[in-house]
């Protein structure tokens, strides 16, 4: 078996095509093809093998793989702190590995001794690069966790810390 992967659907770019191979026993008819990419287009083609060597290739089929989770948002950047606010940008999954729904924000303050406050969640829709978290306590230090999701469900997430100021 003899398969390659077409194009990414999330990217719609095309790169080297590497082409891998598959060998089965001859009383095999089906069979896992390992290694394959969530979101993809791929084809492939069976060939059969004797002592004379190499038959002629089947027509190739194509088929798609299914969405999966996406990778962690590229990066994950805090600035403008003020009394009560905070700007965050973020850089698209490296593997979107589908169609990115939203993303989702957690963040939580952290006190002197270092325990965690009250977790707040806000789900951010997928075309969105920046928000600015507004009615924030000032000179607090909090904790963000940030993940992109697709149909399937959540990535993983990256976290970043940042202070708000003491005083304008």
């Amino acid at each position: 078996v003899y398969y390659w992967k077409v194009q990414n659907l999330s990217r719609r770019s095309r790169r080297h095509v590497e082409k891998k191979i598959l060998t089965f026993r001859g009383n095999k008819t089906f069979g896992m093809l390992p290694g394959l990419e969530p979101y993809s287009s791929y084809k492939l083609n069976v060939r059969v093998v004797n002592g004379k060597g190499e038959g002629p290739a089947s027509p190739d089929k194509v088929f798609k793989t299914p969405e999966g989770v996406p990778s962690s948002p590229s990066y994950l950047k805090i600035t403008n702190p003020t009394l009560d606010s905070l700007t965050l940008e973020w850089g698209l999954p490296t593997h979107p590995n589908g169609v990115l729904t939203s993303y989702i924000l957690k963040f939580q303050p952290i006190n002197n001794t270092h325990e965690l406050g009250p977790l707040v969640e806000i789900r951010i829709p997928a075309n969105e690069s920046s928000l600015i978290l507004k009615n924030l306590n000032y000179s607090t230090r909090y904790k963000f966790y940030f993940n992109a999701q697709t149909s399937v469900g959540s990535g993983s997430q990256i976290t970043e810390e940042a202070v708000t100021i003491m005083d304008e």
